[in-house]
């Protein structure tokens, strides 16, 4: 069967027409469920809305004024920034670190690593459940191992010292195997005879990797900061089910101040000011961390 070639200025415009057609239900469900749903949040943020009344007031710049105000909001942001610098880096250098520890084909690699990526397909309410139980600061099953080597029981999800760091375990703990993942197709990408000319060179093991992998995978590095830093600023799920913000409003994330604005004190016009303010400051660091990653490329060059 021949393939159709499209040429511009062709009269045989099959080929462009299956395009256009299978590109139809994607571009539909990325306007109604994307690009919509932010349009609204926008237009929303400027509005005093009373989701129980029914009522549509217009106030301006109003909610964005009191979000700059807001201690509470405000003190989510630190605590979201306070998550994402304990979660960023640890599960990128633990997913990369993984990744070359699975690389080579050994007889327990295949074992080792479909144990790293369970916790993946496994749902989040599932491990946070599972991981709250073992993180019970009486009976549970990670205290009951601390006891036997002598160390006291932690509080953990119920200590404010040590609850932000739990919650970072459990969501790590759900989302590394994807990061490994991510890093061993670059790995795979990388052409062995640079590894070759590293060795005739006489690179070490971590010379060889320093000079040759890294520099390598510099753009699975990026899409691997991006992605974890804009889940990082999303967590939701664990917190709501582990702490509710608590204990002492130590684990109080913005996405949680947002969601409690809008259903549970009914100020639906000022949850969505602040999902366009957090909307912001994720294109901002996504935009930095781009930037500075050119400018390192742009170093190298010289």
């Amino acid at each position: 069967m021949n393939r159709y070639q499209y040429v511009r200025g062709s009269k045989n415009k099959d080929l462009l027409h299956a395009i256009l057609i299978n590109c139809v239900p994607t571009i539909l469900l990325i306007i109604v469920f994307q690009l919509l749903p932010i349009l609204i949040a926008i237009i929303y943020s400027f509005m005093k809305i009373n989701l129980m009344a029914g009522t549509k007031t217009f106030i301006g710049m109003h909610n964005y004024l009191h979000a700059l105000q807001d201690e509470r909001f405000l003190a989510s942001l630190v605590t979201t920034l306070r998550y994402f610098f304990m979660r960023v880096p640890l599960q990128v250098i633990l997913g990369f670190f993984l990744s070359l520890l699975f690389y080579q084909p050994k007889k327990w690699t295949p074992l080792l690593r479909t144990i790293t990526l369970l916790p993946v397909i496994t749902s989040m309410v599932v491990v946070t459940s599972i991981l709250g139980l073992m993180m019970h600061p009486s009976n549970g099953l990670i205290n009951s191992l601390l006891h036997i080597i002598g160390i006291p029981a932690q509080g953990f999800l119920t200590d404010p010292k040590q609850a932000l760091g739990s919650i970072v375990f459990i969501t790590v703990w759900k989302n590394v195997g994807m990061t490994m993942l991510f890093f061993l197709a670059g790995l795979m990408a990388i052409s062995p005879t640079l590894y070759e000319a590293a060795a005739i060179d006489g690179c070490s093991f971590f010379q060889k990797h320093w000079s040759v992998t890294i520099p390598m995978l510099k753009k699975t590095f990026l899409f691997v900061l991006i992605t974890t830093t804009i889940r990082s600023f999303q967590v939701f799920g664990p917190i709501l089910m582990a702490t509710n913000g608590g204990p002492l409003q130590s684990t109080r994330v913005v996405v949680l101040d947002i969601y409690e604005n809008a259903f549970v004190f009914n100020q639906l016009g000022y949850a969505s000011t602040q999902s366009v303010i957090l909307a912001v400051i994720l294109i901002g660091i996504s935009l930095l961390q781009m930037r500075f990653s050119e400018s390192r490329k742009g170093e190298k060059n010289i």
